[in-house]
């Protein structure tokens, strides 16, 4: 995605060190005038024309510069989270030196950008939503530190803040959660279901596991092979949660999260069946998880 459609004016804005500079220089200018004195307008014009470069490369500086953000797969609210900002210098002969991108009142600062630079600013969301990025500021001490010269920039980022992952007891969702678990024998192997054979023993495999019987038998030690035992489906309907809105948000989000714990665990929300463990029908329910109730405001 671009950075931006459009670039406002550069904005100036005097440092400490400007205004020492700028009033030396005018206390300077009338004492050349008053004593007539050649040293000291030869000084005001080398402070005149240090203030001139200031503003010809300050200004070059923070020209011709494209600002790129790349947002992680996943933000939460209230989890910081972290922004890759890429930093591209479109001028042929100049490097950028000190730029300091500013978004969302935080920043990140380049020392030198010579073609391109990437750098990661930390961020935090407090609601869920729809987080967007319309401007952000791309700013510069450079050269001497006499002014601060920002440009604005429009950009159009968009990215779904989902609800806060929040733990609460499995009640609230079913109550036999454990006892549903291992209704149904799998093809797998596993420690928990039907005996299916015997094997060599393997490394790690716990003690009580070994058939001794039939070691005695064999010149090998073997252990038993079982089944996996594999959930019969749970499917939690969003409605039926007795929990508030954001908690019942933030709770279902949570599971869809940790979906490898929650194996067999289906999520019913406004009429339509979601499988957590698809990365496609997990990112879709939790999209409309972030502008559930707020769709008039966003």
């Amino acid at each position: 995605m671009d950075s931006g459609k459009r670039s406002y004016p550069s904005v100036i804005k005097i440092t400490k060190a400007g205004w020492i500079f700028i009033i030396t220089t005018i206390l300077i200018g009338f004492a050349a005038v008053n004593t007539n004195n050649n040293l000291l307008f030869f000084i005001v014009s080398a402070f005149l024309s240090f203030m001139g470069l200031s503003g010809f490369f300050g200004k070059r500086n923070i020209e011709n510069l494209d600002v790129n953000i790349d947002f992680p797969e996943e933000v939460f609210a209230n989890k910081e989270f972290m922004l890759n900002i890429n930093l591209k210098n479109k001028k042929k002969y100049l490097n950028s030196f000190l730029i300091e991108v500013v978004i969302d009142d935080k920043s990140v600062v380049f020392p030198v950008v010579e073609k391109e630079e990437t750098k990661s600013l930390n961020l935090t969301v407090s609601k869920r939503g729809v987080f967007e990025i319309k401007s952000l500021s791309v700013c510069s001490i450079f050269p001497f530190n006499f002014f601060i010269r920002c440009r604005k920039i429009d950009t159009e980022y968009k990215k779904f803040v989902y609800p806060e992952p929040k733990r609460y007891p499995l009640s609230f969702i079913y109550s036999d959660y454990s006892n549903k678990k291992g209704e149904v024998s799998s093809e797998k192997f596993g420690y928990e279901g039907d005996l299916v054979a015997l094997r060599d023993y393997n490394v790690g495999t716990p003690i009580k596991y070994i058939d001794w019987k039939a070691s005695a038998k064999s010149d090998r030690l073997k252990e038993k092979v079982f089944s996996s035992l594999q959930s019969q489906p749970v499917m939690i309907d969003f409605e039926k949660i007795n929990l508030p809105l954001e908690e019942k948000l933030s709770f279902l989000t949570y599971i869809a999260v940790n979906y490898k714990k929650f194996e067999g665990v289906f999520i019913i929300f406004e009429k339509q069946t979601y499988d957590i463990t698809l990365k496609s029908s997990r990112e879709k329910l939790l999209s409309k998880f972030a502008v559930y109730g707020l769709e008039k405001n966003v």
